[in-house]
């Protein structure tokens, strides 16, 4: 349906809300103001909130090479259910999205498969193994492709770091960092702090994330570059991003809903589903993300959608791999734990989900007369649990199960089309 008319939305935009109706026709949006008449069919909304649809720039869909974990129908099915309308695929899927044609098959899954926009970043080091750069300056060229990341692995080699940072100056795009100085990591599972020390596991210290911010952040300040750092989990990070921009240096950050969420001190029995990368930090580090977040500092929130098969999440924290899923409850869950808990605003929020991501990759997250509808409509007051039965991933490693939290979603309008969610 892309002809339609919305009437008593909570709209968001512009940094504030406004209480009107919203005329969609041919997908495009014609009219924002009150007391609108059509003959179009009329949703009710009852005050329910709409936002521009969510920017996620920063997702594992896993295709191709591990459709075991996720594929692109259904973590894009997931993003859909969440209010995302545009996501960004990592990668590091098998074989790596390095090279021309691995990134044109991407683009033909994805229009085959794909529920929601999808793009893709380009690997900064051919294979992720961090020895030589991709052919960046091709790469790029290719629509799907909005930038360069390594994630799941730190550019260890300054070097090459160095010429990744120029060549995206020369080529005005963007490096989107893992930060991890392998050199600290000494084969950890969790933060290195108390919960680590009494359970006798091997931590994950602060500085493995810090010192190659610092690294990167030297770098931009030669060369100038479009530069955002992945999953910021230390205070360190929150205070040299900062600095830098102060500098009015091109950088920007991001921090996952878990971080936000989450300390070390949440974790139980050593389950699995608390291991993620980096780890659940200390409550210094957490209330650092939330002033950050609040100060925008840090203006992206990204979910790190990161699945697992149950397989692999059932084994050993010490041998279980990295990372949760996320990307469908993102918003209710910042939502029930950060806004109705008065830690930071809904706008603040919203902007992060939605102005900030875009912002950082040049798209577009306006709601205007006349653009194209790309919205998501939520009620803030319908409480639901979140368990396997609504659960459209294909994954369920998530710490988050059971919990009941607000903010259910109604409908994603996607390019236009008005898609009511299924319970």
């Amino acid at each position: 349906m892309n002809n339609y008319l919305l009437k008593n939305a909570r709209l968001y935009r512009n940094h504030c809300f406004e209480e009107t109706d919203i005329l969609v026709e041919n997908g495009y949006i014609q009219k924002i103001q009150k007391d609108l008449e059509s003959s179009y069919p009329h949703i009710e909304l009852h005050g329910m909130l709409v936002s521009h649809n969510f920017i996620d720039i920063h997702t594992h869909l896993r295709e191709p090479g591990y459709e075991y974990k996720e594929t692109i129908a259904t973590g894009s099915l997931a993003a859909l259910y969440g209010g995302y309308g545009t996501i960004v695929a990592m990668a590091n899927t098998n074989p790596c999205m390095d090279n021309q044609d691995t990134i044109e098959d991407f683009q033909k899954r994805v229009e085959k498969d794909g529920y929601v926009n999808i793009y893709t970043y380009s690997a900064i080091t051919k294979d992720l193994k961090g020895q030589s750069l991709v052919d960046m300056e091709n790469l790029i060229q290719n629509d799907i492709v909005l930038g360069f990341s390594d994630d799941g692995k730190g550019v260890q080699s300054q070097q090459i770091m160095d010429s990744a940072m120029k060549l995206a100056k020369q080529i005005d795009s963007i490096i989107v960092a893992h930060c991890e100085d392998e050199s600290e990591l000494h084969g950890g599972c969790i933060h290195d702090g108390r919960y680590a020390k009494e359970h006798h596991l091997v931590g994950i210290n602060s500085a493995s994330e810090y010192k190659q911010v610092a690294r990167d952040l030297d770098i931009v300040r030669k060369y100038h570059n479009r530069y955002h750092v992945c999953h910021i989990s230390t205070q360190e990070t929150i205070q040299l991003l900062k600095e830098a921009q102060k500098e009015n240096l091109c950088v920007s950050g991001e921090v996952a809903p878990h971080h936000l969420i989450l300390t070390e001190d949440n974790i139980k029995d050593c389950h699995p589903h608390y291991k993620m990368n980096p780890p659940l930090r200390s409550k210094e580090d957490h209330q650092a993300l939330i002033q950050g977040l609040n100060e925008h500092i840090v203006t992206v929130i990204a979910t790190d959608h990161a699945p697992h098969s149950k397989e692999e999440k059932a084994k050993p924290i010490q041998q279980a791999p990295f990372g949760i899923i996320g990307i469908q409850y993102a918003f209710p869950l910042l939502y029930t734990y950060l806004v109705k808990a008065q830690l930071v605003s809904l706008e603040t929020i919203l902007d992060a989900l939605t102005i900030g991501p875009a912002q950082v990759l040049n798209l577009d997250a306006s709601i205007e007369e006349g653009n194209i509808a790309n919205l998501c409509i939520f009620d803030l007051d319908n409480q639901f649990e979140i368990n396997e039965n609504i659960n459209r991933s294909k994954s369920i490693n998530t710490p988050f199960l059971g919990v009941k939290c607000y903010g259910k979603i109604k409908a994603n309008i996607l390019n236009g089309q008005y898609i009511e969610m299924e319970e």
